[in-house]
């Protein structure tokens, strides 16, 4: 007997594509692009690799959806962090450096301790985009990363209207791997603190964050 597997697909329900975007995540976070591959995702996932077909068309198209899926929510909390910054400054006369740090890092940051295994996974994820393949990675930031980084880089010139773009360029590049590194959480700060610091203390590895790059710009 024939099976239209196309037909099974559409009657799928939500819950079990957000599975497989889960499961999705986890492998790609941990083996990358190239290694994890769409038989080993649909068995994870318990589903049939139609499925992923169906939804997706390739892996490519899957590995897309998974960053859009936390991409979107993480974009659209730092413009609104940013917005309430620069309202903040336009009252006052002078927009707070540390607030529009706060803006790019915290968002990361919170859905890496907030979002439980998922979050820490996409975090990962956004660590090694450099190693996957090229063409892949500037679509991805393209789509879903430069338009508002690109918000974040306008309100930085604004606030050091004397410092060449070259170096807000950057230093903002610097904030980037902080953030990226903290919010990975390797293990490292509990070795080299000797057990009193814990990477999983938001709010202390936050205070330091903003500290150390409002010095820096």
């Amino acid at each position: 007997m024939h099976v239209n597997n196309s037909k099974l697909a559409s009657h799928v329900p939500p819950q079990v594509v957000t599975r497989l975007l889960d499961v999705a995540e986890l492998l790609f976070a941990e083996h990358g692009y190239t290694a994890a591959s769409v038989r080993q995702i649909a068995q994870s996932a318990g589903v049939n690799q139609a499925l992923i077909n169906y939804h997706f068309q390739t892996k490519q198209g899957l590995f897309m959806a998974v960053f859009e899926r936390r991409c979107r929510v993480l974009m659209q909390e730092r413009e609104e962090l940013l917005a309430e910054a620069l309202r903040r400054g336009a009252e006052s006369g002078k927009v707070a450096l540390r607030d529009i740090i706060y803006a790019f890092v915290y968002p990361p940051l919170r859905m890496a301790n907030d979002d439980g295994p998922g979050g820490r996974a996409f975090v990962k994820l956004q660590a090694r985009l450099h190693h996957e393949p090229k063409e892949l990675e500037q679509a991805l930031r393209a789509r879903y990363y430069d338009q508002t980084t690109f918000k974040f880089v306008d309100a930085l010139r604004a606030c050091f209207p004397d410092r060449s773009p070259e170096s807000i360029y950057w230093r903002l590049t610097f904030v980037m791997g902080i953030y990226i590194y903290v919010a990975s959480n390797t293990g490292r700060i509990e070795i080299i603190s000797r057990g009193t610091c814990k990477g999983t203390d938001l709010a202390q590895a936050l205070a330091e964050i903003l500290d150390f790059c409002e010095h820096g710009f």
